[in-house]
């Protein structure tokens, strides 16, 4: 009995490293960062939902209640950005795949998804890649019940948004076009937040025979009655088409647990001073994410209004980083940026000015120059060593993927 309890604490252990929390959604439901692939997964509470029978047009039959326990599903189909992640991590995975379907493509080294098409559902795989795909991060393929409570919630919707009929705001169908990226149809999210669960992909769901129950429609489904929560088809293991994709769910260690409540957005917290940032990173055994500005940089600005607000990037560097800023004025030395009266900054929440001018010049000791900025580098918990260089990382906004990567590697290598 003692060995089973540490073995359930290990795996409750390594199961909570995979996940940090981000937010409680517009619908209520917890929003969880999946570190391994960068996917956003909803958290669906354990009770009954209400179970549609599968029948024509008119509804003859009442709904009956099943329970289900509490699962971790994706927001979002599986993309092409992240089975490519996957196939580069696995490279045996590449059995899985069909050339002959877009998405995915050999790289120089490894796979990467098609140009344009990252964001895409990933279609390319076979069913047996999608069974392998959700055991790499640590889950499975859903149930049917799971899948159905995700999309049409506990009171079992027809469409995951209600009873309203489909139209072009809430999903991609009708046989043109071809499929669009995950998450671009926001009026047809679940009760739980969950989308594209009708249309653009129709996805796999697990049976005793493996997942060859697909559900939920597609951009080629012509009739609205298939985008139904309670339409289902079959598609064999080995085939993969263009439109038939995945998503995964989790098993929740905590199924009894309260739900989380909306609470303020995370920020993203900096650290007061160089020595301040090197403390806490060696008290914690964690690397410090250093990020060196000047007012009259565009990219800075870019920074950190999207990369420093996005709330992956602040709950992955608020567990696992120290972050450190250092900002001057630049050409801007005449007319720096606002100091309110107390000298607190008007840039970055609990920094006075002078502190993240100090910072900027004692941290250029350590990283020695940047060529562009903003110079931003990842350094050793003891403020020694540079792990990764400003070229390693993008210079835009907007890039929180790999951002998130680069981090992950310097950590599975520590």
């Amino acid at each position: 009995m003692r060995l089973l309890a540490v073995l359930l604490c290990l795996g409750s252990c390594l199961w909570a490293e995979d996940l940090i929390f981000l937010s409680v959604n517009s619908q209520g439901a917890e929003e969880w960062f999946r570190v391994k692939d960068g996917a956003t997964v909803v958290r669906v509470p354990r009770g009954e939902y209400a179970r549609r029978p599968y029948e024509g047009k008119i509804a003859t039959r009442k709904p009956q209640p099943l329970f289900v326990e509490s699962f971790y599903v994706d927001r979002t189909e599986v993309t092409n950005a992240q089975f490519a992640r996957y196939l580069n991590a696995v490279p045996d995975a590449a059995q899985f795949v069909r050339p002959e379907v877009p998405g995915l493509q050999r790289a120089e080294k490894g796979w990467r998804a098609s140009p344009g098409r990252e964001a895409h559902p990933v279609t390319a795989c076979t069913g047996d890649g999608a069974v392998a795909f959700a055991k790499w991060i640590g889950g499975r393929i859903p149930t049917t019940a799971e899948w159905e409570k995700a999309a049409g919630g506990v009171e079992g919707k027809l469409w995951p948004w209600g009873a309203a009929s489909p139209d072009a705001t809430r999903a991609n169908f009708g046989g043109k076009g071809g499929l669009l990226p995950v998450g671009s149809f926001q009026a047809g999210a679940s009760p739980f937040g969950c989308l594209d669960m009708a249309g653009n992909a129709t996805e796999r769901t697990m049976t005793d025979r493996g997942p060859i129950v697909i559900k939920g429609g597609s951009w080629v489904t012509p009739h609205t009655l298939n985008l139904r929560v309670l339409d289902m088809c079959v598609q064999p293991m080995a085939v993969a088409e263009n439109s038939v994709g995945f998503r995964c769910v989790m098993d929740d260690p905590e199924p009894k647990r309260e739900s989380r409540k909306a609470g303020k957005p995370a920020v993203l917290r900096v650290a007061k001073s160089w020595d301040a940032a090197v403390a806490e990173a060696t008290k914690r055994g964690v690397p410090i994410f250093l990020s060196l500005q000047f007012d009259t940089c565009g990219q800075c600005d870019r920074t950190r209004a999207q990369l420093f607000r996005d709330p992956r990037f602040v709950a992955y560097c608020n567990e696992r980083m120290v972050v450190a800023v250092g900002h001057k004025p630049g050409d801007a030395v005449d007319e720096p940026h606002l100091e309110h009266e107390d000298g607190s900054c008007s840039l970055y929440s609990g920094l006075k000015c002078y502190e993240h001018h100090a910072l900027f010049s004692k941290a250029i000791q350590v990283v020695g120059r940047f060529e562009v900025s903003p110079g931003n580098f990842v350094v050793s918990s003891d403020g020694k060593t540079v792990l990764v260089r400003e070229r390693e990382l993008p210079k835009w906004g907007w890039a929180v993927e790999e951002y998130l990567a680069k981090f992950e590697k310097v950590r599975s290598a520590r």
